[in-house]
């Protein structure tokens, strides 16, 4: 994507197609966690010069995950591996190794994880092992955990169980943004671990990827009201 000009073209394709993968960017190499295709997979992709190949695995099958970086290491927090949640949390440092520092008190899909210090902070995710929208299939609750020392507690929920939704960082603050509830996709943009809404997404969305550059904020994709309406466009947002 070339954001100043606005356009896209094809960078190339994955290995192994999936859905439902995270991702980080390692030394300058973009990695592919797990995923869903016919089945749950283990499979990690790395991704260079418009060509993908298999370059390791999780240490077990692993979707509906989030993935963030903190100071060279990538974190894989949530998601399942086809029958059951994986509560543990793998750490890697060259995206083909890895090694759990951490089990989250609540087992989710799709929750989001954003980087707080040396922290990460996951919010909401679904609780179940199959789609589910209405309260009770999700969490309330902001799990904090600390890799170093595999401390994991809850340190707050916000006002309606949720999933879907996506982390990012504004100006060293750690957010999160849209997401599904019961009455489904959310528009707010909220800061933490206190929860003041800093703004509003262009339009309520769920499942959107975010990227930061400089001082704007991307939001890509994702889904308007479910698998069923997936939403083409991307947009540009200044907080602060």
């Amino acid at each position: 994507m070339d954001v100043s000009r606005r356009t896209t073209t094809s960078a190339g394709h994955l290995a192994t197609a999936v859905h439902d993968a995270s991702g980080a960017v390692l030394g300058g190499h973009v990695f592919v966690f797990g995923g869903g295709a016919a089945t749950t997979v283990a499979t990690v992709q790395e991704y260079s010069g418009g060509a993908s190949h298999v370059v390791g695995a999780l240490p077990q099958p692993r979707s509906d995950s989030s993935a963030t970086v903190i100071g060279g290491t990538a974190y894989v927090v949530g998601g399942f591996d086809g029958r059951r949640m994986t509560r543990d949390v793998l750490a890697t440092t060259d995206g083909m190794h890895f090694h759990a520092v951490a089990k989250l008190l609540v087992g989710v899909r799709y929750p989001a994880v954003v980087a707080d210090g040396a922290d990460l902070l996951v919010v909401g995710g679904a609780l179940a092992t199959t789609e589910g929208t209405v309260n009770g299939a999700q969490t309330t609750d902001i799990q904090q955990v600390d890799p170093r020392t595999g401390h994991v507690t809850v340190i707050g929920h916000v006002a309606d169980p949720l999933a879907h939704a996506f982390g990012l960082t504004v100006d060293g603050v750690p957010c999160f943004a849209g997401g599904r509830v019961a009455g489904g996709a959310v528009r707010g943009i909220w800061a933490l671990p206190h929860l003041r809404l800093l703004g509003r997404l262009p339009q309520a969305v769920s499942d959107a990827a975010a990227a930061v550059i400089g001082a704007t904020t991307y939001v890509i994709g994702g889904e308007a009201a479910g698998p069923g309406e997936p939403v083409s466009s991307v947009s540009a947002l200044r907080l602060s």
